[in-house]
This record gives C-alpha cells, structure tokens and sequence, in this order.
C-alpha cells in the first residue's frame, strides 16, 4: 500500500492538484490546514478534491480548520501499516515534545511548514513539510510512504530526504 500524505494547504489549490494527480496512492492523508487564516481561499475546489478522494481519504484538523463540511476530521489517529503503527496529527496540540499517549513507531505531523525526517529512540519522525506556505527556505514539498520507505519530495517530484522503515 502506498500513502500519500499531505500538510499545510494553506488554499493552494493547484499544487495539491497537480501532486494528487501526478502520484499513485492508495492512501491521502491530509495532516490539517486546508485554507488560509480567515481566508479560504479555493476552498470549493480543495474540499471537491477531497470529497471525490473520499474512500481513500484520512482527514486530520489543523489549528486553520474551522469549516469542512462532509469531510469526517481527526485530531489524532494511530493506523497499522505493514507492521508498523503510525501516529498522524497536524502538530498543534500534539507534537515531538507532546506526544500523544496512543504512540505508534512512526509519528507525522504536520503545522511545522518544514520537512523533516529523523529516527530518535526507535521511533521515526517525519513531517511532510507544506504545500502552500513552506518556511525557513524550504521547498512545497509532500510526502510519501510505501512498504519499504518514507521519501520527502518537491512539487515539481524531485526527492529531498529519504529514509528505510
């Protein structure tokens, strides 16, 4: 199974166009931040996109997601994944430094607007980065995990950080 996992929209409706339709998936998960404070900005379109990736879609909410209709939202979810148990949050109310109490061996979040990947004390911590509003120079970027590993990747698909579960 191959996640596609997505962060920190922030409205920008054309990239998250062209990635959701450039990679192959059998998962989306979108870790929070859909829109714009008090801006939405393309919310039609991106919540139609989400609406129609709805059978594969996990829906985390970010601290910018106040209006989703439709669309079932966690704060935090734990999922097993090819032996594997994986935390999604956005970031806001859990984190590195506050961890949920239900933890799996993989924590992503998001809220950042940084990619990151590192392995700490047996587990993985990755965060995807943004697609709308990416800080500290760092590139739109996404993330995806398969079977074998966790790639970090540009809008454009070029890889920037990679690592083997």
């Amino acid at each position: 199974m191959r996640l596609l996992i997505i962060s920190d929209i922030h409205g920008n409706y054309n990239d998250l166009e062209k990635v959701v339709n450039k990679e192959k998936f059998d998962q989306l998960i979108v870790l929070g931040d859909l829109f714009n404070y008090g801006s939405f900005s393309k919310k039609d379109e991106i919540i139609n996109l989400l609406i129609q990736n709805r059978n594969k879609l996990v829906l985390i909410k970010g601290n910018c997601d106040f209006d989703i209709p439709m669309l079932p939202c966690f704060d935090v979810i734990t999922l097993p994944y090819n032996g594997h148990l994986i935390t999604f949050t956005h970031g806001h109310i859990y984190n590195k430094v506050f961890l949920p109490s239900s933890l799996g061996d993989i924590f992503i979040q998001g809220h950042t607007h940084v990619p990151t990947l590192s392995l700490e004390n047996k587990i993985i911590y990755a965060n995807p980065g943004s697609l709308g509003l990416p800080r500290y120079g760092s590139p739109k970027s996404y993330m995806i995990l398969d079977e074998k590993e966790i790639i970090i990747k540009t809008v454009d698909g070029t890889i920037i950080k990679k690592m083997e579960i």
